[in-house]
């Protein structure tokens, strides 16, 4: 059977036409050399060098089997970097999912950073509501969730990258649209725009409890799963709202957005299965480190 060191030893002395130069190069012995060639002559039936006391030519058999040998090694080759590429996560795809809040939030220099850093990754990238996002991570349909703070059991797991304030978001001709920051009490009368619990308990719990603590249960005029609808609602008139201050940045003109005083932080984080073997979610999340950029 012609093996792979049958074709290394015959290219280095087809290359060199010297058998002390062939061996050094190989590192093997010189002997050794001239038993690996006549056994690959042997199996291929035919001289591929034609040898006197002074010089070694290749054959016409020689010169193609050069063509042909120099073509397998750059195939394996290439196999071989392209396997240890995909194994060490340099290779392959991800898919990632994440909320849209995570969007104007620290993914985009996430994404950037990764990417860079390992350009032969394909990237599928799905944003989806928090609730939709845990069951794609426990089903398989991503790799990884970028989301709220969420309380797993094993196999999975959560980590923390970041925390953001939370502020008031009002219609530009709103009252408070004056103050320069207001407190949750401020919002005891008027009606709220939220995303309902089975959408993103986290952020909901968080305002919710906030209210209750100011003494009153927010009167809750609609629910809508999106915080980009939400701001674009309240940019209406339609009701006010309690949002991670990062949707500022997506510039709506009507809406306002106030800091809250003494307003608690929302947890940013990912979250992953730890039995999922794909090479390229463990460099990822090494990539990502512990925390994000702040927004």
């Amino acid at each position: 059977m012609i093996e792979h060191r049958h074709l290394r030893y015959f290219l280095a002395l087809a290359d060199h036409l010297h058998y002390g130069k062939a061996s050094a190069q190989v590192n093997v012995a010189q002997p050794s050399l001239s038993r690996q060639i006549a056994d690959l002559e042997s199996q291929l039936g035919c001289r591929l060098f034609a040898r006197t006391s002074r010089s070694v030519e290749l054959t016409a058999a020689g010169s193609e089997f050069q063509r042909s040998a120099q073509l397998v090694i750059q195939a394996m080759d290439s196999a071989i970097r392209s396997t240890q590429a995909v194994a060490r996560g340099e290779k392959g795809e991800l898919r990632i999912a994440f909320t849209s809040m995570i969007a104007w939030s620290g993914l985009p220099k996430m994404i950037k950073s990764y990417a860079v850093n390992a350009p032969g990754v394909n990237l599928e990238l799905s944003e989806l509501i928090p609730g939709a996002l845990m069951k794609a991570v426990e089903t398989g349909e991503c790799d990884i969730g970028l989301t709220f703070k969420a309380t797993v059991q094993p196999p999975y797991q959560y980590r923390e990258l970041q925390r953001e304030s939370l502020s008031i978001a009002v219609p530009g001709d709103h009252p408070l649209a004056r103050k320069k920051s207001v407190t949750v009490q401020d919002l005891i009368d008027e009606p709220f725009i939220l995303s309902p619990r089975d959408t993103a308990s986290a952020l909901h719990d968080t305002i919710f409890k906030l209210c209750r603590d100011s003494g009153f249960e927010p009167r809750v005029r609609m629910y809508t799963q999106l915080q980009g609808t939400i701001v674009n609602l309240v940019g209406e008139g339609l009701g006010v709202s309690i949002i991670p201050t990062s949707m500022s940045k997506s510039n709506p003109d009507s809406v306002l957005f106030i800091p809250i005083t003494n307003a608690p932080e929302i947890t940013l984080g990912m979250v992953w299965n730890m039995e999922n073997s794909n090479p390229c979610l463990s460099a990822f999340i090494q990539s990502v480190g512990t925390r994000l950029d702040p927004p």
